[in-house]
């Protein structure tokens, strides 16, 4: 016979387990690190939109691109001279700075990163000048990387409507730089674009796109977050989750 609270739908929970699927590599992602991620996608999951399974498996496909296996919360900078030029207009206009502030394994030369964000993110994205120092201060961060001074404001009032909590992300962007706070702003990102919607489509090529366009239009990573995305639904990774 069964129990009434056998009858009762189970709580949704994200576990160690699952996410030892997408990042199994425990020598560069730590277990107590991954709980906490856990942790916190458990506790916003309803509130976040991401309550159900291919909702979640899209999420996640998305932040595996673009933290990497190391799940790194902040934008690696170490680029070479020709990826500057490449990359920011700044350094296309200034060429000679790009090769003073680039990465130079040959030379044994190491990238001034903090160079490299004050002046390529300059005047973008709700930035000072140069000398602001804006560029390194909201250089990316977090699971999906806000990056510039206008995003981490935008996300601040969703955030605090949706937890019911006063965090400044301008005063203290180095709150993403933490698990809690990682989750939480990608997962902002996600509802204020209703990425949700899209991912209630279905899990084709063309759904993965419609969402990486969002969260990384010019990224040449179409086909990987495809790729991941077909990975956690063959494993399964999250279907008793809900």
């Amino acid at each position: 016979m069964v129990s009434d609270m056998d009858q009762k739908k189970k709580k949704p929970k994200v576990t160690l387990v699952q996410l030892r699927k997408v990042w199994p590599n425990d020598s560069v992602v730590s277990d107590s690190f991954l709980k906490e991620v856990a942790a916190e996608l458990t506790a916003s999951l309803i509130i976040a939109k991401v309550d159900n399974e291919l909702r979640l498996a899209h999420f996640l496909a998305q932040v595996k691109q673009e933290v990497g296996y190391r799940f790194r919360l902040e934008e690696d900078l170490t680029y070479r001279e020709k990826a500057l030029i490449s990359l920011f207009s700044y350094y296309r206009k200034n060429p000679e700075l790009a090769k003073e502030h680039a990465y130079d394994p040959a030379n044994k030369k190491k990238a001034n990163t903090t160079a490299i964000a004050n002046h390529a993110y300059a005047n973008r994205n709700g930035n000072g000048s140069i000398e602001s120092g804006h560029g390194w201060k909201y250089r990316g961060r977090g699971m999906i990387q806000l990056t510039g001074k206008a995003n981490y404001s935008s996300i601040q009032a969703k955030h605090n409507s949706l937890w019911s909590e006063s965090k400044d992300f301008v005063a203290q962007p180095d709150l993403l730089l933490t698990a809690k706070y990682s989750v939480r702003s990608a997962l902002v990102f996600w509802v204020k674009h209703d990425l949700y919607l899209k991912a209630d489509k279905g899990s084709t090529r063309s759904v993965t796109d419609s969402i990486t366009a969002i969260v990384n239009k010019n990224t040449s990573s179409y086909g990987k977050r495809h790729e991941h995305l077909k990975s956690i639904i063959t494993k399964k990774v999250f279907n008793d989750v809900f």
